[in-house]
Protein backbone atom coordinates (compact mmCIF):
# COMPACT_ATOMS: atom_id res chain seq x y z
CA UNK A 1 0.00 0.00 0.00
CA UNK A 2 1.05 3.75 -0.91
CA UNK A 3 1.69 5.41 2.34
CA UNK A 4 0.02 8.62 2.84
CA UNK A 5 2.16 11.26 1.58
CA UNK A 6 3.08 8.87 -1.20
CA UNK A 7 -0.64 8.69 -1.84
CA UNK A 8 -0.81 13.01 -2.13
CA UNK A 9 2.16 13.38 -4.05
CA UNK A 10 0.65 11.27 -6.76
CA UNK A 11 -2.61 13.56 -6.80
CA UNK A 12 -0.68 17.00 -6.96
CA UNK A 13 1.37 15.65 -9.20
CA UNK A 14 -2.10 14.95 -11.21
CA UNK A 15 -3.09 18.32 -10.63
CA UNK A 16 -6.36 20.15 -8.57
CA UNK A 17 -9.54 19.41 -10.29
CA UNK A 18 -12.31 21.64 -10.39
CA UNK A 19 -15.58 19.62 -9.43
CA UNK A 20 -17.48 21.52 -12.22
CA UNK A 21 -15.60 19.22 -14.86
CA UNK A 22 -16.68 15.80 -13.13
CA UNK A 23 -20.35 15.38 -13.00
CA UNK A 24 -21.98 18.57 -14.34
CA UNK A 25 -22.32 20.01 -10.68
CA UNK A 26 -24.14 22.92 -9.92
CA UNK A 27 -24.65 25.21 -6.90
CA UNK A 28 -27.69 26.76 -5.44
CA UNK A 29 -26.81 30.35 -6.19
CA UNK A 30 -24.89 29.37 -9.69
CA UNK A 31 -21.76 30.48 -8.28
CA UNK A 32 -18.25 28.94 -9.42
CA UNK A 33 -18.02 25.52 -7.80
CA UNK A 34 -14.89 25.04 -5.32
CA UNK A 35 -12.07 22.98 -6.71
CA UNK A 36 -11.17 19.38 -5.21
CA UNK A 37 -7.98 19.60 -3.44
CA UNK A 38 -6.56 16.06 -3.14
CA UNK A 39 -4.26 17.26 -0.63
CA UNK A 40 -6.77 17.62 1.92
CA UNK A 41 -7.46 13.91 1.65
CA UNK A 42 -5.34 13.33 4.85
CA UNK A 43 -6.57 9.77 5.78
CA UNK A 44 -5.56 6.20 4.34
CA UNK A 45 -7.70 4.60 6.61
CA UNK A 46 -11.40 4.91 8.67
CA UNK A 47 -13.14 2.50 10.62
CA UNK A 48 -16.73 3.14 11.80
CA UNK A 49 -19.05 1.65 14.18
CA UNK A 50 -22.74 1.26 14.82
CA UNK A 51 -24.92 -0.57 17.27
CA UNK A 52 -28.46 0.26 17.80
CA UNK A 53 -30.03 -1.43 20.62
CA UNK A 54 -32.07 -4.62 19.86
CA UNK A 55 -31.86 -3.21 16.47
CA UNK A 56 -28.69 -3.40 14.42
CA UNK A 57 -24.71 -3.17 15.00
CA UNK A 58 -22.39 -2.55 12.00
CA UNK A 59 -18.39 -1.95 11.31
CA UNK A 60 -17.34 -0.54 8.28
CA UNK A 61 -13.40 -0.25 7.68
CA UNK A 62 -12.53 2.03 5.04
CA UNK A 63 -8.64 1.71 2.63
CA UNK A 64 -7.55 4.34 0.66
CA UNK A 65 -4.21 3.59 -1.45
CA UNK A 66 -2.69 4.04 -5.01
CA UNK A 67 -1.19 1.69 -7.52
CA UNK A 68 0.20 1.40 -10.52
CA UNK A 69 -2.70 1.57 -13.70
CA UNK A 70 -1.16 -1.58 -15.41
CA UNK A 71 -1.51 -3.35 -12.04
CA UNK A 72 -5.34 -1.99 -11.78
CA UNK A 73 -5.92 -3.42 -15.23
CA UNK A 74 -5.75 -7.05 -14.31
CA UNK A 75 -8.70 -6.31 -11.78
CA UNK A 76 -10.27 -4.46 -14.69
CA UNK A 77 -13.23 -6.52 -16.90
CA UNK A 78 -13.18 -6.15 -20.56
CA UNK A 79 -16.58 -4.70 -21.27
CA UNK A 80 -18.02 -6.29 -24.43
CA UNK A 81 -20.01 -3.21 -24.90
CA UNK A 82 -19.43 0.85 -24.51
CA UNK A 83 -16.00 2.87 -24.53
CA UNK A 84 -14.10 1.04 -21.42
CA UNK A 85 -13.21 4.66 -18.72
CA UNK A 86 -9.38 4.04 -18.53
CA UNK A 87 -7.23 5.78 -16.18
CA UNK A 88 -5.57 9.38 -16.71
CA UNK A 89 -2.21 8.53 -15.24
CA UNK A 90 0.23 6.07 -14.76
CA UNK A 91 -1.39 5.60 -11.23
CA UNK A 92 -4.82 5.12 -10.41
CA UNK A 93 -6.70 5.25 -6.58
CA UNK A 94 -8.46 2.19 -4.60
CA UNK A 95 -10.93 2.02 -1.91
CA UNK A 96 -11.33 -0.91 -0.13
CA UNK A 97 -14.63 -1.01 1.94
CA UNK A 98 -14.78 -4.02 4.54
CA UNK A 99 -18.59 -3.95 6.10
CA UNK A 100 -20.47 -6.49 9.02
CA UNK A 101 -24.28 -5.72 9.40
CA UNK A 102 -25.64 -7.65 12.28
CA UNK A 103 -28.74 -7.18 13.19
CA UNK A 104 -31.10 -8.46 16.00
CA UNK A 105 -33.01 -10.70 14.26
CA UNK A 106 -31.68 -12.53 11.25
CA UNK A 107 -28.03 -13.12 9.28
CA UNK A 108 -25.09 -11.30 9.99
CA UNK A 109 -24.26 -9.50 6.38
CA UNK A 110 -20.50 -9.49 4.81
CA UNK A 111 -19.98 -6.86 2.18
CA UNK A 112 -16.87 -6.29 0.88
CA UNK A 113 -16.29 -3.36 -2.00
CA UNK A 114 -13.32 -2.56 -4.07
CA UNK A 115 -13.28 0.70 -6.31
CA UNK A 116 -10.87 1.77 -8.69
CA UNK A 117 -10.45 5.11 -9.67
CA UNK A 118 -9.03 8.16 -11.24
CA UNK A 119 -8.15 10.47 -8.65
CA UNK A 120 -8.13 13.59 -10.68
CA UNK A 121 -11.56 13.63 -10.92
CA UNK A 122 -13.42 10.74 -8.91
CA UNK A 123 -14.80 8.59 -12.05
CA UNK A 124 -14.65 5.11 -11.36
CA UNK A 125 -13.27 2.38 -13.50
CA UNK A 126 -14.16 -0.73 -12.28
CA UNK A 127 -16.05 -2.19 -9.28
CA UNK A 128 -15.99 -5.57 -7.28
CA UNK A 129 -19.13 -5.97 -4.50
CA UNK A 130 -19.50 -9.62 -2.75
CA UNK A 131 -21.58 -10.39 0.04
CA UNK A 132 -21.80 -13.65 2.13
CA UNK A 133 -23.75 -14.47 5.17
CA UNK A 134 -27.13 -13.38 3.02
CA UNK A 135 -27.98 -13.65 -0.41
CA UNK A 136 -24.48 -14.36 -1.31
CA UNK A 137 -23.23 -13.26 -4.36
CA UNK A 138 -20.05 -11.91 -6.50
CA UNK A 139 -20.64 -8.86 -8.49
CA UNK A 140 -17.74 -6.99 -11.09
CA UNK A 141 -18.24 -4.17 -12.51
CA UNK A 142 -16.65 -2.04 -15.70
CA UNK A 143 -17.76 1.31 -16.29
CA UNK A 144 -17.70 2.63 -19.49
CA UNK A 145 -19.37 6.04 -21.58
CA UNK A 146 -22.11 3.89 -22.54
CA UNK A 147 -23.13 2.21 -19.37
CA UNK A 148 -21.97 -0.24 -16.84
CA UNK A 149 -21.52 -4.22 -17.32
CA UNK A 150 -22.10 -6.42 -14.81
CA UNK A 151 -20.76 -9.84 -14.57
CA UNK A 152 -22.55 -11.46 -11.42
CA UNK A 153 -21.65 -15.06 -9.77
CA UNK A 154 -24.37 -16.64 -7.07
CA UNK A 155 -23.90 -19.94 -5.62
CA UNK A 156 -26.84 -22.22 -7.28
CA UNK A 157 -28.21 -24.30 -4.84
CA UNK A 158 -27.49 -24.43 -0.82
CA UNK A 159 -24.39 -27.06 -1.96
CA UNK A 160 -22.62 -24.37 -3.34
CA UNK A 161 -23.05 -21.73 -0.53
CA UNK A 162 -20.57 -22.88 1.16
CA UNK A 163 -18.38 -22.57 -2.05
CA UNK A 164 -15.53 -19.84 -2.86
CA UNK A 165 -17.11 -17.22 -5.60
CA UNK A 166 -15.19 -18.42 -8.27
CA UNK A 167 -17.24 -22.11 -8.15
CA UNK A 168 -20.50 -20.84 -7.86
CA UNK A 169 -22.53 -21.48 -11.19
CA UNK A 170 -25.56 -19.62 -11.22
CA UNK A 171 -23.34 -17.08 -13.59
CA UNK A 172 -25.10 -13.71 -15.68
CA UNK A 173 -23.87 -10.62 -17.20
CA UNK A 174 -25.52 -7.65 -17.61
CA UNK A 175 -25.52 -4.18 -19.17
CA UNK A 176 -27.08 -1.08 -17.38
CA UNK A 177 -26.98 1.32 -20.09
CA UNK A 178 -27.47 4.80 -20.00
CA UNK A 179 -27.11 8.51 -22.22
CA UNK A 180 -25.26 10.72 -20.22
CA UNK A 181 -25.23 13.90 -22.49
CA UNK A 182 -29.09 13.34 -22.32
CA UNK A 183 -28.94 12.71 -18.21
CA UNK A 184 -26.39 15.59 -18.71
CA UNK A 185 -23.98 13.77 -16.65
CA UNK A 186 -20.17 14.57 -18.25
CA UNK A 187 -19.33 11.47 -15.61
CA UNK A 188 -19.57 8.77 -13.24
CA UNK A 189 -18.99 8.18 -10.11
CA UNK A 190 -19.92 5.57 -7.11
CA UNK A 191 -21.12 5.77 -3.76
CA UNK A 192 -18.65 5.21 -2.06
CA UNK A 193 -16.45 8.11 -3.35
CA UNK A 194 -18.57 10.82 -1.88
CA UNK A 195 -16.77 10.11 1.27
CA UNK A 196 -13.30 11.22 -0.74
CA UNK A 197 -14.67 13.85 -2.92
CA UNK A 198 -16.23 15.44 0.68
CA UNK A 199 -12.95 14.77 2.09
CA UNK A 200 -11.21 16.67 -0.58
CA UNK A 201 -12.84 20.27 0.14
CA UNK A 202 -15.89 20.15 -2.04
CA UNK A 203 -18.51 21.33 0.02
CA UNK A 204 -16.29 24.21 2.04
CA UNK A 205 -19.23 26.39 2.37
CA UNK A 206 -22.16 25.75 4.56
CA UNK A 207 -24.67 26.36 2.39
CA UNK A 208 -23.46 24.51 -1.04
CA UNK A 209 -25.54 22.80 -2.81
CA UNK A 210 -23.71 19.96 -5.42
CA UNK A 211 -25.02 17.49 -7.63
CA UNK A 212 -23.86 14.02 -8.97
CA UNK A 213 -24.43 11.27 -11.25
CA UNK A 214 -23.63 8.08 -9.20
CA UNK A 215 -24.15 4.73 -9.95
CA UNK A 216 -25.99 2.64 -7.77
CA UNK A 217 -26.55 -1.37 -7.86
CA UNK A 218 -27.99 -1.28 -11.60
CA UNK A 219 -29.03 2.40 -12.18
CA UNK A 220 -27.94 5.75 -12.48
CA UNK A 221 -28.62 8.19 -9.19
CA UNK A 222 -28.83 12.01 -9.00
CA UNK A 223 -27.30 12.40 -5.53
CA UNK A 224 -27.31 16.03 -4.21
CA UNK A 225 -24.85 16.89 -1.62
CA UNK A 226 -26.35 19.63 0.43
CA UNK A 227 -24.83 21.25 3.36
CA UNK A 228 -27.06 22.36 6.34
CA UNK A 229 -24.78 24.29 8.67
CA UNK A 230 -22.77 23.67 11.49
CA UNK A 231 -23.44 21.34 14.23
CA UNK A 232 -22.21 20.09 17.46
CA UNK A 233 -21.92 16.76 17.60
CA UNK A 234 -19.57 14.38 20.14
CA UNK A 235 -16.68 12.48 18.17
CA UNK A 236 -14.33 9.96 20.06
CA UNK A 237 -11.34 8.07 17.89
CA UNK A 238 -8.03 6.94 17.97
CA UNK A 239 -6.11 9.28 15.57
CA UNK A 240 -2.72 7.23 13.92
CA UNK A 241 0.25 8.27 12.25
CA UNK A 242 3.40 6.53 11.38
CA UNK A 243 4.65 8.82 15.03
CA UNK A 244 1.95 9.42 17.04
CA UNK A 245 -1.33 7.73 18.31
CA UNK A 246 -3.66 10.32 19.82
CA UNK A 247 -7.18 10.01 21.37
CA UNK A 248 -9.02 12.66 20.02
CA UNK A 249 -12.47 12.69 22.22
CA UNK A 250 -14.75 16.07 22.27
CA UNK A 251 -16.88 18.17 21.11
CA UNK A 252 -16.79 19.43 17.17
CA UNK A 253 -18.62 21.53 15.38
CA UNK A 254 -19.13 19.43 12.24
CA UNK A 255 -20.71 20.71 8.90
CA UNK A 256 -23.90 18.23 8.85
CA UNK A 257 -24.13 17.43 4.76
CA UNK A 258 -27.71 15.70 3.85
CA UNK A 259 -27.98 13.43 0.35
CA UNK A 260 -30.99 13.88 -1.36
CA UNK A 261 -31.12 11.24 -3.87
CA UNK A 262 -33.35 10.35 -7.44
CA UNK A 263 -33.25 7.24 -9.61
CA UNK A 264 -32.01 8.70 -13.41
CA UNK A 265 -34.07 6.86 -16.36
CA UNK A 266 -33.40 3.14 -16.86
CA UNK A 267 -34.41 0.27 -18.53
CA UNK A 268 -35.07 -1.28 -14.75
CA UNK A 269 -39.11 -2.08 -14.20
CA UNK A 270 -38.99 -0.71 -11.19
CA UNK A 271 -36.65 1.71 -9.67
CA UNK A 272 -34.03 0.53 -6.93
CA UNK A 273 -33.69 1.81 -3.74
CA UNK A 274 -30.19 4.09 -3.20
CA UNK A 275 -28.00 2.82 -0.68
CA UNK A 276 -24.85 4.38 1.04
CA UNK A 277 -22.83 2.13 3.67
CA UNK A 278 -26.14 0.34 4.38
CA UNK A 279 -28.10 3.37 4.75
CA UNK A 280 -31.17 4.12 2.76
CA UNK A 281 -33.28 6.94 3.96
CA UNK A 282 -32.47 10.26 5.87
CA UNK A 283 -28.50 9.98 5.09
CA UNK A 284 -26.56 12.63 6.93
CA UNK A 285 -22.99 12.54 6.32
CA UNK A 286 -20.83 15.30 8.94
CA UNK A 287 -17.60 16.30 8.17
CA UNK A 288 -15.06 17.93 10.14
CA UNK A 289 -13.95 21.30 9.08
CA UNK A 290 -10.64 21.99 10.26
CA UNK A 291 -9.41 18.44 9.00
CA UNK A 292 -11.67 17.43 6.44
CA UNK A 293 -12.58 14.07 8.64
CA UNK A 294 -15.66 12.12 7.55
CA UNK A 295 -16.45 11.24 11.47
CA UNK A 296 -20.01 10.52 11.34
CA UNK A 297 -22.81 8.70 8.89
CA UNK A 298 -26.39 8.64 10.03
CA UNK A 299 -29.77 7.63 8.31
CA UNK A 300 -31.60 4.38 8.67
CA UNK A 301 -30.60 1.19 7.78
CA UNK A 302 -33.33 -1.01 7.00
CA UNK A 303 -33.58 -4.17 9.79
CA UNK A 304 -36.72 -6.29 10.94
CA UNK A 305 -38.15 -3.91 13.74
CA UNK A 306 -35.81 -1.45 12.78
CA UNK A 307 -37.13 2.23 13.85
CA UNK A 308 -35.11 5.34 14.20
CA UNK A 309 -32.02 6.68 13.07
CA UNK A 310 -28.31 5.07 13.40
CA UNK A 311 -25.43 7.05 13.80
CA UNK A 312 -21.86 5.15 12.23
CA UNK A 313 -18.95 7.08 14.55
CA UNK A 314 -16.03 7.10 13.59
CA UNK A 315 -13.43 5.37 15.45
CA UNK A 316 -9.83 5.04 13.83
Amino acid sequence: MASRSQFAAICVMMAIVSCGTLYGMARADSASVSALNVEMVRWEQLSFYAKKRFQVEVHTQIDLNSLPAADAEAYLLASPRGDPINPLSTEVAQMSLKTTIEPFLGATAKIRNRVWFNPQDATALGRVRMRRGKDDFKKIYRFTRQGVFRHRMEPKGSREADLEPEKWTDIKNSFYRYDLKRMECTGVTDRALLLFILSAGALANNHDVLSFCVFGKRQLHRVELRAQGLQSIGVSYLEKTARTEIRRQKQIQALKIHLMTEPMESDLDEAENFSFFGFQKNIAIYIDPANGLPVQISGVIPTPFSTGSVDLKLRK
